[in-house]
């Protein structure tokens, strides 16, 4: 997926925004919107500048200095939107690949199997920002439960960060990665549902790939949005497409994708 942003240098200045990322579906879309904002602005200003690529109609990698730049900017947008966001949505848009992201620190991940993901637009929309006072209000009543409950889940990211990590040459290794992935994201659900984050429409999504054997995760604040899917290597592809036409036969829209991308990049038309 691709937010593709085209500035005209004209005053007043006009902007033509593109996208397939749905939108208010827990996908990230306006952290993709406001790195892409941040970008072209910052690059129409010339505060920042591609790193590589000297011909034009080809996309051109941005400096890490610059990326940070952009970066700083982004998140700015999403408080705007958001009001605390955590700054991991901007990141991940900005630097691409897989990021482990914690106090504000980032961390690239290293995979060296792809991580394929069924996800399932609910088409349910929801407010991040109440969703997000919702679970601190929750918190506030219930401390030392919810502490439990975050300390869990920072544990479990922690291990699923090692777990992507991890090198699978053959069909058994390949196989317990996965099936390692798939028990820490059924546990990650499992809190997230804690927290009171889940709805209707993610907890259908959830029983219909697990008639499947399949294991799925809101992602994003919940309240509807989006649900990932862990799709195994070794699944067959009739089996996938029965899924997805079972989702889709509840109104949902699915898309098949690959974990990971190129972040930030610029094209010159």
């Amino acid at each position: 997926m691709r937010l593709v942003m085209f500035l005209f240098s004209c005053r007043p200045g006009k902007v033509v925004v593109t996208s397939d990322l749905p939108i208010g579906a827990g996908l990230g879309s306006s952290a993709a919107f406001c790195v892409s904002m941040s970008g072209a602005l910052l690059t129409a200003a010339g505060a920042v500048g591609v790193a590589g690529g000297s011909s034009a109609e080809e996309w051109e990698l941005f400096g890490k200095d610059d990326l940070e730049l952009v970066n700083q900017w982004a998140f700015q947008g999403e408080k705007i939107i958001h009001g605390k966001p955590s700054g991991i949505d901007n990141s991940v848009s900005t630097f691409g690949s897989m990021i482990k992201f914690k106090k504000g620190e980032l961390t690239n991940l290293k995979s060296r199997n792809p991580v394929k993901m069924l996800i399932t637009d609910t088409r349910v929309g929801r407010n991040t920002k109440a969703l997000l006072a919702g679970v601190s209000e929750r918190a506030s009543r219930h401390p030392d439960a919810m502490a439990s409950v975050f300390n869990a889940v920072n544990s479990i990211s922690e291990e699923l960060s090692s777990v992507v990590e991890l090198a699978a040459e053959d069909e058994i290794a390949i196989t317990s990665r996965e099936d390692k992935l798939a028990e820490l994201m059924g546990m990650n659900q499992g809190l997230l549902q804690c927290m009171g984050v889940s709805h209707s429409s993610i907890e259908t999504v959830l029983r219909t790939t697990l008639k499947y054997s399949l294991v799925s995760k809101l992602t994003g604040a919940g309240g509807g949005g989006c649900v990932l899917t862990l799709i195994p290597t070794l699944l067959a592809h009739t089996v996938l497409e029965k899924v997805a036409t079972e989702l889709e036969s509840h109104g949902f829209r699915c898309f098949k994708v690959e974990v990971g991308g190129r972040g930030l990049q610029v094209y010159r038309a």
